[in-house]
């Protein structure tokens, strides 16, 4: 999720413009009387945006999201699709996403209804549980690979559904993927057949 600050917008109305001559000359008479220290932060008071250090912190109380992970129609399961290409499905070729567009948080405490430990694998795309001493099956070959430095996300899970979420996300104990259980069949595992629900209700939150 892009948490960039918004640029500041020009003055609105008529308000008084600062004249650099009264800027400049306020500047100097503090010099004289809070010394050089001080007169570096006033000056710093005055700077525009352009001088501004860095990309500020988000306050605490935004909640930290990804968006871009989708439904793949061949495998039923939930893959990053914020790359030119789309992974590897475990039915040949790339995921083939479809429908909602879900916005995964990360990066926040774990709770009764809120399981932690869910990372993007940077071999297939795929969403999978990491909290095993081995990582499951990848269909690129042996386990998932948790990407260096990725997020570690947080799903809901065993809470109502609403229109901004949806259940019946299930974890499969033989891939360790997530995939959607809401079909009659229940797609394809990279370990054989089709996936094994087991675990909790996952309910994801899409924009």
């Amino acid at each position: 999720m892009d948490l960039r600050q918004p640029k500041p917008g020009s003055p609105q109305g008529g308000g008084d413009t600062e004249n650099p001559d009264r800027r400049a000359m306020l500047i100097t008479v503090l010099k004289a009387t809070a010394g050089a220290a001080g007169a570096a932060a006033i000056a710093g008071a005055f700077a525009g945006p352009a001088a501004a250090a860095g990309p500020r912190r988000s306050p605490a109380s935004v909640r930290a999201s990804q968006a871009d992970w989708r439904f793949c129609v061949k495998c039923y399961g939930l893959f990053f699709r914020g790359y030119p290409s789309d992974g590897v499905c475990p039915t040949g070729g790339g995921h083939d996403s479809a429908g909602f567009n879900f916005n995964l948080p990360h990066d926040i405490p774990e709770t009764a209804t809120a399981q932690r430990n869910w990372r993007f694998c940077d071999k297939c795309y795929g969403q999978f549980f990491y909290g095993y001493p081995t990582n499951g099956r990848c269909p690129t070959g042996g386990g998932h690979r948790k990407a260096t430095g990725d997020y570690d996300f947080v799903l809901p899970h065993d809470i109502p559904e609403n229109g901004k979420s949806q259940r019946n996300w299930r974890f499969c104990d033989k891939c360790y993927g997530l995939f959607f259980y809401g079909y009659p069949t229940d797609g394809v595992c990279p370990a054989g057949d089709a996936h094994r629900k087991a675990g909790f209700d996952f309910v994801l939150p899409f924009l």
